[in-house]
């Protein structure tokens, strides 16, 4: 399906509702997913460094489904280093740093890592990336997603997303709860301290109308001590799938005190908002879409990504979350520079970046990507996501491989 008589503005509108209305959790893993790490070792990389930057929101209100980068940046770093042998010879380091969801700490963040010569800088989570990306783009340097929920991706080049766009994040939504959930009422539950969050519901009450499928909105207080009422009055408007477009700690909850009430639908998430806190839930089914691949994927790609998690990250804070963004973010620069030569620059990433034709960095990612040289992507070119769920306190991939694409030109 396709949003005919949404102007660009309006859409663009909608990408701003951003990682909040979207992709709020905390990171978890399961260990009992996955084969075991290799622990095949390389000789140690020689020539010079190449220096890469993640930036992301490791600390403040969006932490908890942002902060993943901060391991899997290093752990990358050390499966290219010691596991591959770095990139032709050279060495990778990943400078971390964290706009603390602050846009002046945000354009502080970045200036660090343009002075320290970064040849690109993936976007783990985007809540700032307004605040810095000109800048970046002014330095020459590649903006590569992770998350891409701002409308900076869609406008500018030298910014390049790799991940289902938001608006067509939202079709994918209903898609997934009416064929996965089984869906009759869909009800989004949106962050009420964000006026953005709304703007979903237009989008959401379209996708819905065109699947046949009921409709309702509820605003949620992600710092409520109670969601009793609230409960209650979607029991009573009959609603069997309850999207949690809200933050994860407020999410779990929500879903705690709905069961103490009797009233246990089937709930929706998405890959961002997976981890310990929903996890931890019994009796918690729920669907939603991934933007990027899900860490319970059974593929050549997500399964390298569990064992390099499990051999080099410092901690468990890596299934879910920004963690699959930022592996991919990394991924597409990996790819990227190919085989470079005795110095590595900005510019080489953007010229690798810019000759992708359909990639999709051996199915990791839902979309195959195109990028253009002086061209941001257009909006709406990524319509397709793959499926995550949560069953007996596990994240599963109900659609293995396959990806649904709600919003896809017929």
């Amino acid at each position: 399906m396709r949003y005919g008589k949404l102007g660009i503005g309006a859409r663009l509108a909608v990408v701003a509702v951003g990682a909040t209305t979207l992709l709020a959790a905390c990171g978890g893993s399961d260990d009992s997913k996955g084969p075991a790490a290799s622990e095949t070792t390389a000789p140690a990389p020689t020539g010079s460094p190449i220096n890469i930057g993640v930036i992301g929101s490791l600390t403040g209100a969006q932490a908890s489904s942002s902060s993943q980068g901060a391991t899997v940046g290093p752990a990358w770093e050390r499966y290219v280093n010691e596991q591959l042998g770095g990139i032709n010879g050279h060495p990778v380091k990943i400078l971390v740093e964290d706009d603390k969801g602050d846009p002046a700490q945000a354009q502080a963040a970045a200036k660090r890592l343009i002075d320290d010569k970064a040849v690109a800088i993936v976007v783990s989570s985007d809540n700032e990336v307004s605040a810095f990306a000109d800048a970046v783009i002014a330095a020459g340097i590649p903006l590569v997603s992770g998350a891409a929920n701002a409308t900076d991706w869609y406008t500018k080049a030298g910014m390049y997303p790799t991940v289902t766009d938001v608006l067509s994040g939202l079709s994918d939504q209903v898609f997934v709860a009416k064929k996965y959930g089984k869906a009759t009422k869909f009800a989004d539950l949106y962050c009420s301290e964000v006026a953005a969050c709304q703007q979903a519901n237009a989008p959401l009450e379209a996708a819905a109308a065109k699947a046949g499928v009921g409709f309702t909105s509820l605003a949620i207080s992600s710092t409520a001590t109670s969601y009793t009422a609230e409960c209650l009055k979607l029991q009573q408007e009959k609603v069997d799938y309850a999207q949690l477009n809200f933050t994860t700690a407020a999410a779990a909850k929500f879903v705690e005190d709905c069961q103490s009430q009797g009233y246990n639908p089937t709930f929706g998430t998405s890959a961002q908002a997976v981890g310990k806190d929903l996890l931890g839930i019994p009796d918690f089914t729920a669907f939603g879409p991934a933007h990027v691949f899900p860490s319970a994927l059974n593929t050549p790609g997500a399964t390298a990504f569990v064992a390099a998690m499990k051999r080099f990250a410092k901690d468990d804070n890596w299934a879910e979350g920004t963690a699959s963004y930022t592996w991919s973010g990394l991924e597409a620069i990996h790819k990227a520079l190919g085989t470079p030569g005795a110095t590595v620059t900005a510019k080489d990433v953007t010229t690798g970046l810019n000759t992708f034709n359909g990639e999709t960095l051996g199915g990791l990612l839902a979309n195959p990507v195109t990028f253009t040289a002086g061209k941001p992507v257009s909006f709406g070119a990524h319509p397709c996501a793959f499926v995550i769920g949560i069953a007996d306190g596990k994240t599963t991939a109900p659609a293995g491989a396959e990806t649904v694409c709600a919003n896809a030109s017929s």
